[in-house]
């Protein structure tokens, strides 16, 4: 009997993590919404810039240079 309410108890354990990752049914969790969308009239145009602010600041972010440090040591690849 000791035997069968430890393995109960440790089944019943090893379900915790399993049972943690999944939602609850009535938890309506948020696909990509726009924040305007829940913005109030007197909210929206200081959303609106914001938006504007972060796409302008995106702008300046200089592009990434294509760095390759084995540059020097490989070879020219050969025409055939």
């Amino acid at each position: 009997m000791r035997i069968v309410v430890m393995a109960v108890a440790a089944i019943a354990l090893l379900t915790i993590p399993a049972q943690a990752q999944r939602a609850p049914p009535y938890q309506n969790l948020p696909t990509k919404d726009d924040p305007s969308d829940h913005a109030s009239r007197d909210e929206k145009p200081a959303v609106k810039a914001d938006e504007k602010a972060y796409q302008s600041a995106l702008q300046k972010i200089p592009q990434a240079k294509n760095s390759d440090p084995w540059a020097s040591v490989r070879q020219a690849p050969q025409a055939k």
